[in-house]
């Protein structure tokens, strides 16, 4: 009866652990939950329902590293119960156990197809944190085959979800795979990347063994690249660590790779040490061939260095020997199978990535052609509205060309006209000079003859004068300037003379000196001077040239020239 309370309180304890820890799952060390796993392997028997489906899921999960056997024997109880329970978060959670089981016994085409099942019903359920403890899963998964792309695109999609969460842990327990999947690949230096952000993250924080696993990556790391000091100084800390915890599992392997590096340093003392301990742990660990033949793979190679050259032979063919029992043809043919089905699946996703570039392809043709059918049309539109407009100014162009040739053509005749008239004025002043000449000189010649008279003979004074009056009238008929205003008159009317003549040919040289002389508005008296005529013959010739040009009395003689 005393037991009875203890029991509850334990039962108890668990169960809450046991519902804590689904959302913390992969923050825990397996290795280190002996004690848990007894209890509840105690209680299991008692349990029912979904209390009993939480504890079988946690006591396959606690036996990943332990016994994946046990793992596939719980996880498939837990699978089974989750089911009728229809519960899908406890049967995501059966289905990854089950592809962690599957994965540590490398039977790969069952991991797959439980993980993949895990995955889908993640997906649904929307828990950031097991979808990515599935993601995570499936991309070891991939690694394990070596298919280190998709391992990478599958820890990636852990690492998103990681940083949305803000889990600094997660966040560096991501870092650590994809510096996993780079050493994998070759590529050392990212890998370093990628570690030191990982341990920068944990350091400070309680979990040992991460802090110990990121270390000794670095550490595998800085021997490939042949930093040898530094490979030696984070394998020896993280020995120290995996040392306190007492997880032997894992201690083999820094044993390993840290013989490794005495071996390249030639310490080789310290050297064969870490293999005699390396070996004690794996006898105590029992059924763990392919860590003894790891170890006989560096001892082969440590009396090689020490020019032992028999048990170096002896030891590799040992590990020759010894892996091609563990790495059986059955095995062989397992991860074969593996491959091609990912290669089918692969396969399959790149044809279907094929079919939508095919669709997207013609899609783009299709908007291609549709661009380019607009863009021809805009080009038209665009060409035609510069043809119009080059049409346009070279009409503007064209009549501005034939406008300035008329201003110019005007501007020429008004020019011209400017200096005709300037040369009619010089002429005027040139025909008033000799004007004035020829009448000085008459009116000289004529005082001279008046004083050359003689008043003593009235007979001989009497013909002297009537001498004198025939020589100066005939003088003054022939005055030069008289000539000279015709001779200008005929220049300036030029073109009136010539449609006169060109429209009434009948006129004769009088006719038409007469017409210019009414055009130029002179009256008959003074046309009678000019001529040195009558002004009744002014007249009658006026009324000649009137009858000639067909005007009846109404009409103007002045205006009617005007218009010729």
């Amino acid at each position: 009866m005393k037991k009875l309370p203890h029991l509850l309180l334990i039962s108890f304890i668990f169960v809450c652990f046991t519902a804590r820890s689904q959302k913390n799952i992969w923050d825990e060390n397996p290795s280190d939950s002996q004690v848990e796993l007894d209890s509840l392997l105690t209680i299991l028997p008692k349990s029912v329902g979904e209390k009993k489906l939480s504890l079988l899921n946690r006591i396959a999960e606690i036996y990943w590293v332990i016994d994946p056997n046990k793992t596939m024997k719980y996880g498939s109880e837990a699978l089974r119960l989750s089911s009728e329970l229809k519960n899908k978060d406890q049967e995501g959670l059966a289905l990854i156990n089950l592809c962690q089981s599957y994965l540590f016994n490398n039977i790969y085409d069952k991991a797959l197809q439980y993980g993949l099942r895990s995955l889908e019903i993640r997906k649904v359920i929307g828990n950031d944190y097991d979808l990515a403890f599935t993601l995570r899963t499936l991309g070891w998964l991939y690694y394990d085959i070596g298919y280190f792309e998709k391992a990478l695109e599958y820890h990636t999609q852990a690492l998103v979800i990681h940083e949305k969460i803000g889990d600094k842990q997660r966040i560096a327990y991501s870092y650590n795979s994809i510096g996993i999947i780079h050493d994998g690949k070759g590529d050392y230096n990212l890998a370093l990347f990628f570690f030191k952000k990982s341990l920068k993250l944990i350091k400070d924080s309680k979990n040992k063994d991460r802090i110990a696993e990121t270390m000794k990556n670095m550490g595998i790391c800085y021997r490939k690249i042949n930093e040898l000091n530094l490979a030696k100084k984070f394998l020896e800390s993280a020995l120290d660590l995996e040392s306190e915890i007492k997880y032997d599992y894992k201690k083999v392997y820094i044993l390993h790779e840290l013989a490794v590096v005495y071996l390249k340093l030639k310490i080789y003392e310290q050297c064969y040490s870490l293999l005699e301990e390396s070996k004690t742990i794996i006898k105590a660990l029992g059924n763990k061939k392919e860590l003894l033949l790891e170890n006989d793979k560096i001892m082969s190679d440590y009396y090689l260095a020490l020019n032992n050259y028999k048990e170096a032979f002896n030891f590799y063919m040992k590990y020759t020997n010894g892996n091609s029992e563990v790495f059986s043809s059955n095995k062989s043919e397992k991860l074969a199978e593996m491959r091609i089905l990912y290669e089918a699946e692969r396969r399959e996703s790149e044809i279907k990535l094929l079919e939508q570039q095919r669709q997207l392809e013609s899609q783009k043709r299709k908007s291609l052609l549709i661009g380019s059918i607009l863009l021809a049309i805009i080009a038209i539109l665009v060409i035609a509205s510069l043809w119009n407009n080059i049409k346009k100014k070279k009409a503007i162009y064209l009549q501005n060309h034939k406008l300035s040739k008329e201003k110019l053509k005007s501007q020429f005749l008004l020019q011209e006209n400017l200096e005709r008239k300037l040369d009619f004025r010089t002429k005027e002043l040139t025909n008033l000079a000799l004007f004035i000449s020829q009448r000085t000189n008459i009116y000289k010649d004529l005082a001279n003859s008046l004083k050359n008279l003689k008043f003593t003979d009235l007979n001989l004074l009497k013909q002297d004068i009537n001498t004198l009056i025939k020589e100066y009238t005939f003088k003054f008929d022939l005055n030069e300037d008289i000539q000279q205003f015709h001779a200008n008159v005929e220049t300036l009317q030029s073109d009136f003379l010539f449609r006169l003549k060109e429209k009434y040919p009948n006129l004769t040289d009088k006719d038409i000196q007469l017409a210019v002389q009414v055009k130029l508005k002179l009256s008959s008296k003074e046309i009678a001077n000019i001529n040195n005529i009558s002004a009744n013959s002014v007249e009658i010739g006026r009324h000649r040239l009137r009858k000639k040009l067909g005007l009846e009395n109404k009409d103007n003689l002045i205006v009617f020239l005007e218009n010729i």
